[in-house]
């Protein structure tokens, strides 16, 4: 059976999220070097948030309608799984609770039994869905505007303009010239706090026909979970997406990252 497109504002929002997470920093005076010492930061976490679980409230405007979807996020074989908890304040019907149980527990049984060469090149996948952030040292220019006070605590605040001929290495690194913005990144623990961005272009999205309008613009924020280790807080993105070259849609979407929690579940051999 052939698989279903994926729904492009997933897949607007999860690059968006790897973009900005992406950007976390270290340094002294200079900016570029900042940035290239945070990479090891930024993978030290990400590898880290597969043994974590939290709640994800996604608040969707269109000119149509508003919808508001709250789901548990949990790893399952060291790639996330979204379970449905709610829809537009509303709790799940019994029925829905049933197929989304259903759901979760043929994904779990999927990758228990999954062969090991399946299991690797979905992890990989999920990996080179954020390879490029390996092209972010060299793909733009830094430079290093000064300190602010984020709830308390110092950050450096750096601003972000791409750098001309910069030639990518890392899958979807052509899409970081399309970006610029201002960074926050906490001085103490030396972690990204704060991301305002936007496209000075159209972007295509992922492999489907996809694209972002310039002018789009996105802020993200992160928060400290425990020691050294921060996660997402909240993700806005404002812009209008062209679909499939058929339609285009004004895309608002206010996403949350709450509860999160160590998960203690064995899931598919993830321990």
């Amino acid at each position: 059976m052939a698989e279903r497109l994926p729904d492009p504002r997933r897949v607007t929002r999860r690059f968006i999220l790897y973009f900005a997470v992406s950007t976390i920093a270290w340094g002294q005076n200079d900016p570029q070097a900042i940035v290239r010492d945070s990479v090891a930061n930024c993978e030290r976490d990400w590898r880290a948030s597969s043994n974590w679980a939290w709640i994800q409230t996604d608040v969707s405007t269109s000119e149509e309608k508003k919808e508001v979807t709250v789901s548990e996020v949990v790893p399952i074989g060291g790639t996330p799984y979204e379970r449905l908890l709610s829809k537009d304040g509303h709790a799940l019907t019994p029925e829905e609770q049933r197929r989304e149980k259903r759901k979760f527990e043929k994904i779990l049984n999927l990758r228990e039994r999954e062969p090991a060469f399946e299991h690797e090149a979905r992890i990989r996948k999920y990996d080179n869905e954020r390879a490029f952030m390996q092209d972010i040292p060299n793909a733009y220019n830094f430079s290093l505007l000064g300190v602010e006070a984020i709830d308390g605590r110092p950050a450096w605040v750096i601003e972000m303009k791409p750098r001309a001929g910069f030639v990518p290495k890392a899958p979807h690194g052509a899409l970081l010239e399309h970006f610029e913005g201002k960074l926050w990144i906490d001085k103490e623990d030396i972690q990204w706090v704060k991301a305002e961005a936007h496209a000075i272009d159209t972007v295509s999205i992922g492999w489907i026909v996809a694209r972002m309008g310039s002018g789009a613009r996105f802020n993200f924020e992160q928060q400290r979970i425990a020691d050294g280790l921060w996660m997402p807080k909240r993700l806005t993105i404002e812009g209008l997406l062209h679909v499939m070259m058929v339609y285009s849609k004004g895309l608002n979407e206010d996403i949350t990252y709450s509860g999160y929690h160590l998960d203690k579940q064995l899931r598919a051999g993830t321990r």
